[in-house]
């Protein structure tokens, strides 16, 4: 499990808890040694100016993970027999199950916010479209330890203080605010983009922003608290990038960054290679009912789809635009939280209307959706939809099988040096 991305975003707990080694990672070729995990050389770099190295990766991933951890290294150390250090199957077991149970609440605290518009129903339809339609279910399954679903965690809870404060005005829902804006910052930093809808919330026209000012500007002593709490978890990670490379605010994806002047916004989204849509199709739906939450209540559509906009920007302008080894669109899994207000007012409609004919269809089509997602999540599992390399011609080569000619996979896979272009591409700055 522990490899790349994954052990990039972990190695935080072993380092702090089993070696006491933060600062060095030495602990790791040990780790490289005995259970293959890829080498750190690959995301850990050294400081000359403090003598240690810094991780690349945000903070955020393992704060999640440490409860799991904490249970996996004694269970490890006093039940197993296994030696507590870090990576053998008790740890294994704990990543996994870590993934699992945060998205589970997750999908709990969404609920919670999907039930103040919609009936059990259709909130029951939306759910299940969101934990098994999409790539959420395969990054909490599959391909377990990634970043992106504690940020759909931290996001389905953002949008649920959010209305709550608005509902009710308690200061503690504010406060809550401010401590997952520094949650979602040291965990993936572009997260911080759903604040819009916070600030938005109800807002669509200049009147209602002039009084949303006006509101906010009486707030300003509970937003200042609500800013000591985002202070203070933010500072979890700025004390490490203090202590390891002696700066407090520190770019650790050195070689790599946003090209906001050429994004990928149509091969992010259409591409056969990890097209969100192509690979996520329930996703289109979602932002298809965009219209229909505008019908519905354009006070609040008007800040979904400001949101939606600026994150496809913002993520397929990153040079990176298909984020490496994965399935479908893994920079847009957090915001499948913000999917599921659209997605519920489409199912209302459809609903609504009363006609069997039309609400057959529409559960035909989504159950649909969720077959094709786990079907091709377990197609990922078996090697067989690659990483990638995906083509069209290999997409369709694939299509509902479970067994491939692996003599014949070059043949159609996106040509190795197409993909060593792109790459090339991203270190490019002239």
């Amino acid at each position: 499990m522990y490899g790349y991305d994954v052990d990039g975003y972990y190695m935080y707990l072993p380092a702090t808890f089993l070696y006491h080694d933060l600062g060095k990672m030495g602990f790791h070729k040990q780790a490289e040694a005995d259970f293959g995990v890829s080498p750190d050389t690959y995301y850990v770099f050294d400081q000359p100016q403090t003598g240690r190295r810094t991780n690349m990766y945000a903070i955020g991933t393992s704060l999640f993970e440490l409860p799991c951890f904490l249970i996996a290294w004694a269970w490890s150390d006093n039940v197993a027999g296994y030696n507590p250090d870090g990576y053998s199957v008790p740890f294994q077991i704990a990543g996994r199950l870590s993934n699992i149970l945060w998205v589970m609440l997750g999908l709990f605290v969404l609920r919670r916010f999907l039930k103040v518009y919609f009936t059990d129903t259709v909130t029951a339809i939306v759910l299940a479209c969101i934990a098994f339609g999409t790539n959420l279910y395969t990054y909490s399954t599959f391909i377990p330890g990634m970043s992106h679903p504690y940020v759909f965690v931290i996001l389905s809870c953002i949008l649920y203080y959010t209305q709550r404060w608005y509902a009710q005005g308690k200061p503690s829902q504010l406060y809550m605010l401010g401590a997952l804006a520094g949650l979602a910052v040291i965990t993936r930093p572009i997260a911080i983009i759903i604040f819009l809808i916070t600030l938005l919330w109800e807002v669509n026209s200049l009147e209602s922003l002039k009084l949303r000012l006006s509101y906010l500007a009486k707030q300003s002593k509970h937003i200042a608290i609500a800013m000591i709490c985002f202070l203070a978890v933010a500072m979890i990670q700025m004390s490490y990038w203090k202590y390891t490379s002696g700066h407090w605010i520190f770019f650790s994806y050195q070689n790599d960054g946003f090209n906001f002047l050429k994004p990928k916004i149509w091969a992010g989204l259409f591409s056969y290679q990890k097209g969100w849509f192509v690979y996520t199709p329930m996703a289109l739906l979602g932002i298809a009912g965009l219209f229909f939450l505008w019908k519905k209540q354009k006070t609040l559509a008007s800040a979904f789809i400001l949101y939606f906009i600026i994150i496809i920007y913002v993520v397929f302008s990153w040079r990176n635009w298909w984020y490496g080894g994965g399935f479908s669109a893994r920079g847009m899994v957090e915001s499948l939280a913000v999917m599921a207000l659209p997605l519920g007012a489409l199912a209302e409609r459809v609903l609504s209307l009363k006609k069997k004919v039309l609400t057959g269809a529409m559960l035909v089509v989504f159950s649909c959706l969720i077959t094709l997602n786990m079907f091709q999540s377990y197609q990922y599992g078996l090697f067989i939809l690659h990483a990638d390399r995906m083509s069209k011609a290999f997409y369709w080569k694939i299509f509902g099988k479970t067994k491939i000619d692996n003599a014949q996979v070059d043949k159609y896979l996106m040509p190795e040096h197409n993909l060593n272009e792109e790459i090339k591409e991203r270190f490019d700055r002239k």
